[in-house]
């Protein structure tokens, strides 16, 4: 099972300018001319034909794809940080999407669009450090740069999704989006100092924003975002951007990096999968065991890989994610960087979660009769049997699965099985319950962590914060009505779906997505230009914490204005967990206060409910 996990979802935005632009082009479509001159060789793209979209006024993109800024990460090169690529001779063909870096696809619900529109549709291969980048006729300035999530194991920047050409033409910007290794390939740990040192994937992204820095004025800008965050903390990324955008995630949710000694545990756990050491050599040879695994196929490494994912008892948990201290990318410890407030100051942010960021996940971690999540994709998703209408037994095992991340504490499960009940506006008891898993789960995993970093960043960034709350379900989205709006669900109108692929969408409601797609696209290129969104758009900081509603509202003349999403929730998540393991929080700088004082406050709620 492969469900694609927690994008962490980013764009990186510059503000440099420069004045080279393309060459003039006609209406047809020529190879001809979407050549550039780069300081590495000559790189022929191709033109893509937007004559078939409405209301376009470009008639086409310059599309350059799969161009590689990193040597291939074969052979000695194999879990070894990426290396620039060399200037080549002739000319490189970029016409085809970048390849897929190693991953398993999902195959927990088969042909059925709401798993499949993750799968990438083309090549899987190691040799896979390329970026696909589009470029409009006519062009103001803005680069966005997009790095796609999936949890660190899965992913792609050539899914069809994150095609870049109706936001490119749109909104008259540079798209680009870039590749990097994934789960063993990109994150496997043996220590500082070994032949394999962990978070080469974000050292890919990080070579990648290089590339791109070094080599846009070619194609007619400048430019300089789970992902994402993690460069917030990593000095040598720093100048490569000004502004991101963060849907969904950070760096600072609990699935996204794993201290030291934890990730040597899991990477010796593959080794041992592979049969490149023993249970029972005390001392393991660490170049011995890198040996082994670089003879490995890569389709052997990924299937022992999923196989060390299976033994992953929490829920919720991925087995290779960036490791928090190392001395190449954050050239230090992460967690002592948040605490000290050590990270890029100088730049503006856009964060945001959805309505529904939980729902997604239940399917593929609650799927169990005991839990009651089972979904039949083989018949329609409103189906009865689809509503995952769960009794109150099976609430409380949904909610037990998680007990763990809480210390197994028998008085923080009896407040969140209280609270999180009450949760639902429906007046049916089952809903209620499905409702209440789903909202936890939502909170836990993604929106509380978010708020929390803003937060951080209210205080200390000399840019401005701004904080969005999706609340619009799409009319094509698959899944049943219950689960709403779904995590990963505003990624279709950020890239313009809605005018790639109308046949997707309720026809009477097609002109509002449409609309609507257009009004997002508009925000995210003006806060990459401007550096907000929109004039009616608060500022966010963690007193107020006000965010912009976005719903089918803003295409019109009026807009809405939620204060502290989910706050009541956040802060009880957060008092349950500073309980059970205050350092964790404080270390964070989470939290200030004594973390005896916040016992005594959190003793009294549970003692109350």
């Amino acid at each position: 099972m492969h469900a694609r996990c927690a994008r962490c979802l980013l764009f990186f935005f510059t503000a440099f300018k420069v004045t080279t632009s393309l060459a003039s082009a006609n209406d047809e479509d020529h190879s001809d001319e979407a050549v550039v001159y780069t300081k590495l060789g000559i790189i022929r793209g191709i033109q893509q034909n937007l004559q078939c979209l409405q209301r376009f006024e470009d008639t086409y993109v310059n599309a350059y794809l799969g161009i590689p800024f990193a040597q291939p990460p074969l052979g000695r090169r194999r879990f070894a940080l990426p290396e620039m690529i060399e200037p080549w001779q002739g000319e490189l063909e970029a016409r085809k999407l970048a390849k897929t870096c190693y991953i398993t696809p999902d195959s927990q619900f088969p042909q059925f669009p709401g798993a499949e529109m993750w799968n990438p549709p083309n090549v899987y291969d190691e040799d896979c450090l390329a970026l696909n980048m589009w470029v409009p006729h006519k062009h103001d300035g803005k680069v966005m740069v997009w790095i796609y999530g999936g949890g660190f194991y899965s992913g792609s920047p050539s899914l069809d999704l994150y095609d870049g050409r109706v936001l490119a033409s749109r909104q008259k910007t540079i798209v680009i989006n870039i590749n990097y290794r994934l789960g063993p390939f990109g994150f496997l740990y043996f220590g500082d100092g070994s032949p394999i040192p962990g978070n080469m994937g974000l050292m890919d992204q990080q070579l990648a924003l290089q590339w791109i820095y070094e080599n846009i004025d070619s194609f007619g800008e400048s430019a300089g975002a789970a992902s994402v965050t993690a460069h917030f903390f990593a000095p040598g990324s720093f100048r490569y951007f000004h502004k991101a955008v963060l849907m969904s995630g950070t760096i600072a949710n609990s699935w996204a990096t794993k201290e030291k000694n934890m990730a040597i545990e899991t990477s010796m756990f593959l080794a041992k999968k592979l049969n490149c050491t023993s249970e029972n050599d005390p001392n393991p040879d660490i170049n011995l065991i890198t040996h082994c695994i670089r003879q490995a196929p890569a389709a052997t490494i990924q299937r022992a890989a999923d196989a060390v994912g299976v033994d992953q008892i929490l829920p919720m948990t991925f087995p290779f994610v960036p490791v928090e201290e190392d001395e190449h990318f954050f050239k230090g410890n992460l967690i002592t960087k948040m605490k000290m407030r050590n990270f890029k100051r100088d730049m503006s942010v856009l964060v945001g979660s959805m309505k529904d960021e939980g729902t997604y996940w239940l399917p593929y971690y609650l799927l169990s009769p005991k839990t009651g999540f089972q979904f039949n994709h083989t018949i329609s998703a409103d189906d009865p049997s689809n509503r995952a209408l769960i009794n109150r037994a099976q609430y409380t095992r949904s909610l037990q699965s998680f007990a763990p991340y809480f210390g197994d504490s028998q008085l923080v499960k009896h407040a969140l099985l209280h609270a999180y009940e009450e949760v639902s506006e429906s007046t049916d008891p089952h809903e209620r319950l499905r409702d209440g898993v789903a909202r936890f789960v939502g909170d836990f995993f993604f929106t509380c962590s978010l708020i929390k970093f803003a937060d951080i960043l209210a205080d200390n960034i000399y840019g401005s914060v701004y904080m969005y709350y999706f609340t619009k379900r799409s009319s094509a989205n698959p899944w049943p009505k219950w689960m709403g709006v779904m995590h990963g669900y505003e990624i279709e109108y950020v890239f313009g779906q809605p005018f790639r692929h109308s046949h997707l969408y309720a026809h009477t409601q097609l002109a509002s997505e449409q609309r609507f797609s257009e009004a997002i696209m508009k925000y995210w290129a003006t806060f990459a230009s401007e550096g907000a969104p929109n004039p009616q758009w608060p500022k966010y900081n963690k007193v107020t914490r006000k965010a912009f509603v976005l719903d089918d509202e803003i295409t019109g003349t009026s807009h809405r204005i939620d204060v502290d999403v989910h706050g009541k929730f956040c802060r009880l998540l957060s008092e349950a967990q500073a309980v059970l393991n205050p350092g964790w929080f404080i270390q964070r700088g989470y939290l200030h206060n004594s973390a005896i004082r916040v016992e005594e406050n959190v003793a009294t709620k549970y003692s109350t409910q």
